[in-house]
């Protein structure tokens, strides 16, 4: 067969129903498998084209209307394009007709297709499971299919599985049968139509918790016999997540159960099969002597991500990858706005800014990144799309949308896209169309300069002032990183909903910038003068960044201190200035300043975007002799609202309150507070004795900490802890922990080990990335010279699961020389690695970025910390 230049299957045959038998070998980590496929032959033709890679495919025959059989007469295996091609000795004819095929595989251990989990449980037993991970194009790996997103089909699943072991897929069981060697066959029940990727099946020993929703759904956790009763809260809060998207979508949600299951080896999070969703361990189980509160939130919002997915991509599902937005950033959207309905006291938008649309902004800044609306091709490109602009930046402008039409017209926009497409497959027009049907707005003139453009917009503000009256004028341009290089302007524009808001006002001013340029009155202020103050993007709904003159800034900065701003503006603002200051558009000593004035926030996300981003700024200094200021600096930026916070709980605390005490110690202690450290040593040392008097939400916090400055005997008895822990969630604290050391041998060590048996292969990534950027100073260099040296192994593990190789590529978005840059570049162009073409190329333009940022800046921050007596 001639390689073929097509990226997307011939249209001559379109399957319809899937009827797969699988034998999974875990002894040899083999599977044996047989399937019959109805499909339609659309035109005639003598060949037969459709997926498959790492199988052996030994049979193969059609047989027509009629019954007459016609085998096939070459098999062909085109690996490079991950093909089967069949070729029979006459032309086949239109209609309908069924294909069987033969075939054998590998239950591999890159944690995707088909792949051999390996479980732990408490007591030390130790063993092998089989699971999958289809997303987004290995469904190929278990059996020979049409994998692509619009070749839906039904399927009729059924595994042969050892005494003792469950057997899951993504429809109830319809029949089981004992075949009399240790073994039982198990028929699952045909499914509705759906994409080959949401198909999923687990074979293990796994126990079930149940339940029910209010519409009569089935739901279960299953998990570990061991650990199935942490599965409690995820059960519970599952019903709940179900119940609301039930009444919200106003669709039911069509399959008879919805199952959650919980794996020790997984790439992703989670996984949406439709039915059947996968999660790693520490995402679904929730142990209440040991767990945190940021672990129960977590768990819900990943739950209620995964289970919007039942609609929005399950249901509906996007007719390419290049659409995979329709998917995830709804998911991310409609994840949030449950759990915020679920849990109102969490705040889940304000949270959302920080977690998502900060994301997004942060990798939309570079000039490779790439528009939502995304052309591609091969498997390498459909994985390197799984990113902040897929999930967070998508997410973010669908808020800015909802707002800008109101809600109840947004849902119902929503409602009539899912019935209209429901078992079909969609493309962003539609989704625009049903929206403006029902909004009478513009949708999609408006929408296609967000998802058709790369980048978003900066708006820069000027402001007149005359007899208490104030008038803005408003210019966008695309806001660029690669500014701060002096690199060519950009003329893309968009058509961006603009909220203002302005000291003494209770409401914000509301219109749509649809040019260049735009100017509006915002009359009398109620203020004195010397009080008033304009912020644009009121509430933060704008997926965009913003600028102001000098003196607008300092009436911004009074403003924060006398807390005269709402939360998200808050932190819309601080983080709009550094930003603002990584590409080169303010001095980096503006936003040190603007910072300062947060001492008194109580915010808790605030303070993990006010840490986040001088975390970002440590890595820009890292090589310079005044980092050590910006430790002081930071120690006096903590040190009240540290106080205020404490070591314990007090009466009346909430969940938030709880996530910003070890936000706030845990960065205290890395800016080498004494009091903070000494604290955390004194009770790591009790822990020792008396594991129960270490609250769950102080266990990372403590592990982290006691680590920074551990000698070779607690960096050692860290190591014993994290071997001895029963659940993942223990272990992950305590491996984060041993990636914190300030000595550079015992970060070595932690390296050499996450290749080992010592760290799960799904851990690894984790390890080698914090070992970087814990302390960029001192782990960088560590963390990507192991890269480097170990990259034909990490290549292999993870080429499939490229989420997991892209972090490994970011590490070198930290360097900030330009020698590091085309050293970085040498590095991949001897190697083969198409995965993260995309990556690499954001991570180059970023030490570019870096390099000019000290550049500019270094001198400056010199005087300016030494100014400062810190």
């Amino acid at each position: 067969m001639a390689k073929e230049t097509n990226h997307r299957l011939p249209n001559t045959v379109r399957p319809e129903k899937y009827t797969i038998e699988l034998r999974p070998d875990l002894n040899r980590f083999t599977f044996q498998g047989e399937e019959s496929v109805a499909i339609r032959i659309l035109r005639p033709a003598k060949t037969i084209v459709l997926h498959a890679s790492q199988l052996e495919v030994t049979k193969a025959d059609l047989r027509l209307q009629g019954g007459r059989r016609m085998p096939a007469a070459k098999i062909e295996h085109v690996k490079e394009v991950q093909r089967l091609q069949l070729t029979f000795e006459t032309s086949i004819p239109q209609g309908d007709a069924t294909l069987h095929l033969v075939f054998s595989g590998v239950l591999n251990d890159e944690l995707a297709g088909f792949y051999r989990s390996k479980y732990t449980m408490a007591d030390g037993k130790e063993g092998y499971m089989a699971a999958t991970q289809f997303e987004s194009t290995d469904a190929r790996r278990a059996f020979p299919c049409w994998d692509e997103p619009a070749a839906k089909a039904t399927f009729q699943v059924s595994l042969v599985a050892p005494d003792g072991m469950a057997a899951v897929s993504n429809t109830p069981i319809a029949e089981e049968k004992d075949l009399g060697d240790g073994t039982r066959l198990v028929r699952f029940a045909e499914t509705p139509r759906m994409a080959t990727y949401l198909l999923a099946f687990v074979v293990g020993p796994l126990e079930a918790l149940g339940g029910q929703s209010r519409k009569g759904t089935k739901v279960g956790v299953r998990a570990l016999p061991d650990r199935i009763a942490h599965g409690r809260w995820g059960l519970e809060e599952s019903i709940r997540v179900l119940d609301y998207l039930n009444e919200y979508y106003g669709v039911p949600y069509p399959l008879e159960k919805l199952d959650h299951i919980a794996l020790q080896d997984f790439a992703a999070g989670a996984m949406e099969n439709w039915g059947a969703i996968t999660y790693r361990e520490r995402i679904l189980l929730f142990d209440p002597a040991t767990s945190s509160a940021q672990t129960r939130q977590n768990i819900v919002d990943v739950i209620a991500h995964e289970t919007a997915h039942m609609w929005f991509g399950d249901l509906v599902t996007m007719e390419w990858w290049g659409d995979l937005w329709l998917n995830e950033s709804f998911a991310t959207w409609m994840g949030t706005k449950t759990v915020n309905a679920l849990h109102p006291e969490w705040k889940m938008w304000t949270q959302c800014f920080g977690l998502d649309t900060i994301s997004g902004l942060t990798l939309d800044g570079l000039r490779s990144s790439h528009p939502i609306e995304v052309t591609v091709k091969d498997p390498a490109e459909i994985r390197e799309i799984f990113d902040d602009i897929s999930y967070s930046k998508g997410a973010s402008i669908l808020r800015m949308l909802e707002q800008f039409l109101g809600e109840a017209s947004f849902r119902r926009g929503l409602r009539n896209y899912l019935k209209e497409h429901s078992y079909g497959n969609a493309r962003t027009e539609d989704l625009w169309r049903a929206l403006e049907a029902v909004s009478g707005q513009p949708v999609r003139a408006l929408m296609g300069t967000w998802t058709r453009q790369t980048g978003f917009p900066l708006l820069d503000v000027q402001v007149t002032r005359k007899n208490g009256e104030a008038r803005i004028a408003l210019s966008q341009s695309r806001f660029l990183y690669g500014h701060i290089l002096g690199t060519a302007k950009d003329r893309t524009r968009w058509k961006v909903p603009v909220q203002v808001a302005r000291a003494g006002q209770r409401k914000p001013t509301r219109f749509l910038m649809e040019k260049a340029n735009a100017s509006l009155s915002l009359g009398r202020s109620r203020r004195q003068p010397d009080d008033d103050w304009i912020k644009v993007n009121a509430g933060q709904s704008g997926f965009f960044r913003v600028n102001y003159p000098a003196d607008e800034w300092v009436r911004l900065r009074r403003a924060v201190a006398a807390k005269q701003l709402d939360t998200a503006d808050r932190i819309g603002l601080q983080n709009d200035a550094y930003d603002l200051t990584r590409a080169g558009y303010l001095p980096a000593t503006t936003f040190l300043e603007l910072t300062s004035e947060y001492r008194e926030e109580d915010d808790v996300t605030a303070w993990r975007m006010i840490v986040e981003s001088l975390h970002d700024f440590e890595t820009l200094i890292a090589d310079e002799p005044y980092l050590p200021r910006l430790d002081a600096y930071g120690r006096d930026l903590l040190r009240t609202a540290g106080k205020r916070s404490g070591w314990d709980p007090k009466p009346g605390e909430g969940h938030l309150d709880s996530l910003k005490r070890t936000t706030l110690l845990g960065r205290l202690g890395h800016y080498e507070d004494r009091g903070v450290l000494d604290e955390a040593s004194k009770r790591f040392a009790r822990f020792l004795k008396d594991p129960a008097s270490l609250h769950p939400d102080l266990r990372a916090l403590v592990f982290g900490l006691v680590a920074q400055n551990a000698d070779k005997s607690t960096y050692d008895t860290l190591w014993d802890l994290e071997q001895k822990a029963a659940l993942q969630e223990e272990k992950v604290r305590l491996l984060l922990a041993l990636t914190k050391p300030r000595d550079a041998e015992l970060l070595r060590e932690t390296l050499r080990r996450s290749l080992t048996d010592a760290v799960r292969s799904q851990d690894a990534v984790l390890v080698i990335t914090n070992v970087a950027t814990s302390r960029p100073s001192l782990g960088r260099d560590l963390a990507w010279s192991f890269v480097t040296k170990n990259w034909d192994e990490l290549y292999r593990r993870y080429a499939e699961a490229g989420g997991l190789l892209r972090r490994l590529v970011e590490i070198a978005q930290t360097f900030t020389t330009p020698q590091a840059a085309k050293d970085v570049e040498r590095f991949f162009g001897t190697r083969k690695a198409p995965e993260v073409h995309r990556v690499l190329q954001q991570s180059v333009e970023k030490i570019r970025v870096n390099a000019a940022w000290r550049k500019r800046n270094g001198k400056d921050l010199a005087r300016w910390f030494a100014a400062s007596n810190r």
